[in-house]
């Protein structure tokens, strides 16, 4: 029998649903497609840093495979094989890494995979949407080391880096025999480490001092047209400051004619989220989402009474890149808040990882649920059809029309 609940009553259970994504891999990697993770049994932050053996780093991870997995079936198979075949055979760390992921390939599963320290160290900071370092993002070409982008709010905004800088040295070491990851490691995950690096502008070259610190990126941004239709481009929905930063917003929509909420290209980010966001937009005991996960068939989540309830035209943007969670908030929208979707077919992707931090500084990524639409539409490798069809270079002023046409 399905369980109904109210967003206050499980926000703290949300808190850690999270989504794993790399932004090239989401859609050119089969074993790195955007995830979205729903925890609901963390480990001990303090075991992470433990180191054991091969052996036990493999058991651990079959242990928990066998208990968190969506599917207790295991893919119709004898998961008790996999200790049987492997465990006396592991004698290093590459052997365990091997091991585990060649059994959770056997799951058939695309999201299910095992991170290494440096893998899963970088997936967290992701899933904060901050990241520790300078603020510079370069292009190595050769010898040559040219700076493409500089974040906000950085140490290297800060000291007046710009893109088409020449990286000549950091710390005295020359860049030309370094690697990109050489690179990397000097320029990020040192909180409050200095560096000094010398870069070339032009015939003149310039020696900056420069702080790695967390930053925290852009995941939205806000602008209203002139015709008063306000614009809110989501690029994830990652990290901790997402909600807040999209309730900000949308009180400064209040006197626009129309809302336009822009996801193409959003890979998803943390489902509690975008779960949030969506109760924000809907009238109490509107349905938000289906769960179904091990153990239980079936739970409903329900909008609250605390909400910023939009009696104008919602218009939401869409393309075969909108994933994950942010087809959750599209498909809500569509159903429970009579927002129009416009665009492209979304990705197609309805279910939820559980990412589990591990000994040895490690990470493992399981399938722990699935969700369904407020519609009762499984949209598993199919995705959400758009109400009007329109390529995306046209998108923006169809959806502008559009509101205006509404509005009047």
């Amino acid at each position: 029998m399905g369980k109904e609940v109210k967003i206050k009553n499980i926000v703290f259970n949300l808190f850690f649903i999270i989504a794993l994504i790399c932004v090239f891999d989401v859609f050119f990697k089969p074993l790195e497609k955007v995830n979205f993770v729903f925890i609901n049994k963390i480990l001990n932050s303090t075991r992470q840093a433990q180191n054991v053996a091969p052996q036990r780093l493999f058991i651990n991870a079959w242990r928990i495979a066998k208990i968190e997995y969506v599917d207790s079936t295991m893919n119709n198979q004898n998961w008790y094989r996999w200790r049987v075949k492997y465990v006396k055979h592991i004698k290093t760390m590459e052997d365990a890494d091997v091991a585990i992921n060649s059994m959770l390939l056997s799951l058939n599963d695309p999201y299910a995979k095992f991170l290494k320290s440096k893998s899963f160290s970088s997936q967290k900071m992701i899933l904060d949407s901050k990241i520790t370092g300078v603020g510079v993002m370069f292009n190595k070409t050769g010898e040559e080391v040219i700076v493409n982008h500089i974040l906000k709010n950085s140490s290297a905004q800060n000291q007046n880096i710009l893109p088409g800088d020449k990286i000549v040295s950091i710390n005295n070491i020359d860049v030309k025999n370094m690697s990109s990851e050489d690179i990397h490691s000097y320029m990020e995950g040192n909180k409050k480490k200095n560096i000094n690096i010398v870069i070339q502008r032009g015939e003149k070259l310039i020696s900056k001092k420069l702080e790695q610190k967390e930053i925290y990126l852009d995941t939205m941004s806000y602008k209203t047209t002139k015709d008063n239709i306000s614009i809110i481009r989501l690029s994830n929905i990652m990290g901790e400051k997402a909600l807040l930063d999209f309730k900000k917003i949308i009180l400064q929509t209040n006197n626009s004619k129309g809302l336009i909420i822009d996801l193409r290209n959003n890979y998803g980010g943390i489902l509690a989220n975008a779960v949030l966001m969506s109760d924000l937009m809907l009238p109490e005991h509107k349905k938000i989402v289906s769960l179904y996960s091990r153990g239980v068939s079936k739970f409903d989540i329900f909008a609250d009474e605390e909400n910023i309830f939009i009696e104008k035209p919602i218009v939401i943007l869409v393309n075969k890149k909108t994933a994950s969670s942010a087809e959750i908030l599209a498909g809500v929208l569509k159903d429970s808040a009579d927002a129009i979707l416009i665009g492209e077919n979304t990705y197609g992707k309805n279910s939820i990882q559980q990412i589990i931090p591990m000994t040895n500084n490690s990470g493992m990524i399981i399938t722990s649920a699935k969700y369904i639409l407020p519609n009762g539409e499984d949209i598993n490798d199919i995705g959400i059809k758009p109400d009007i069809y329109v390529e995306d270079k046209y998108v923006i002023q169809e959806a502008i029309n559009l509101i205006n046409k509404l509005a009047d």
